[in-house]
């Protein structure tokens, strides 16, 4: 008898109870729960990662964008800012369109290569309120200036969406002359100082301030106008086809007459008995100067 119940207590204590079973399910489902948890943490943080990553990106590429174009801008270059308030329920903000003619830039659009007239940077609100930022090409002169009385009724060739979902972009420019901050300039005989840009991401986000220099550059036209000012018949041109630079005098340096040189046709130079204007001899290192 005690043989057979020592033997029935060992086999009791080789095997699990039902609850050490449950207990010891439960406790590896809980661990595998958290391993999926944490891997899927991971992975939602790598992506929000490289969207904040692609998002700053994407502003760093618009920025540089603007700061070149504002660089290059030539000096009879016509620009036009137009500011309005747009009223989205109980939401309200300002959007604007920045203009510029005569301003080189080429594109292609469908592999085509087209050549821009005129430009547009504007603010279009969304449905949502959020507001994007695009760039419109025009094939024709939109503005008015000294070549053109432009046309406001012509739609654009292209349309190209720089940033999206923004929640504000305002733009603003500054006078030189009296150094004011304006929210619509149509000054197309002059350029402002600055450009600023003011630009918020998200609403709960910090305003971001971008400034940009109008570098002044002289108007190829006024150049071309004080040309023909100076030389309003244009070259002259010999009968024999030479001409057409103008009349190079020509220069001879010689040594000052002497003595020995009478008699041989040599003229003096300036003033009177071979000395130069002022009195004095020549300074040293012309020819015959002396030492």
């Amino acid at each position: 008898m005690n043989v057979n119940q020592q033997q029935k207590t060992r086999s009791r204590r080789r095997g699990f109870t039902l609850l050490e079973v449950v207990i010891a399910l439960g406790l590896m489902g809980l661990l595998v729960g958290m391993i999926f948890r944490v891997a899927r943490s991971s992975m939602q943080l790598s992506q929000v990662v490289v969207e904040e990553q692609n998002a700053t990106m994407e502003r760093n590429a618009f920025f540089n964008l603007l700061k070149s174009h504002f660089e290059q801008i030539p000096g009879n270059a016509v620009m036009r800012l137009e500011s309005y308030d747009s009223r989205s329920g109980a939401i309200s903000r300002m959007l604007f369109t920045l203009t510029f003619q005569n301003v080189p830039m080429s594109f292609n659009w469908g592999d085509t290569p087209m050549t821009a007239e005129a430009v547009e940077l504007a603010t279009v609100e969304q449905r949502d309120g959020f507001v994007d930022v695009v760039l419109r090409f025009y094939d024709e002169e939109i503005l008015e200036d000294s070549d053109s009385t432009g046309a406001d009724d012509i739609e654009p060739v292209a349309e190209i969406t720089l940033l999206e979902d923004l929640w504000m972009c305002d733009c603003e420019v500054v006078d030189g002359r009296t150094l004011e901050y304006l929210t619509d300039w149509d000054n197309n005989g002059q350029l402002p100082l600055q450009v600023k840009f003011y630009c918020r991401f998200d609403p709960t986000a910090d305003i971001v301030q971008q400034t940009f220099w109008v570098v002044p550059k002289q108007n190829p036209e006024v150049i071309m106008r004080q040309i023909m000012q100076q030389n309003p018949g244009g070259p002259q041109v010999a009968p024999d086809g030479t001409g057409g630079g103008g009349n190079i005098p020509s220069i001879e340096i010689g040594r000052p007459n002497t003595g020995g040189d009478s008699g041989r046709g040599r003229t003096n130079g300036p003033g009177s008995g071979g000395r130069r204007p002022g009195g004095g001899s020549p300074p040293s290192g012309i020819p015959g100067g002396g030492r």
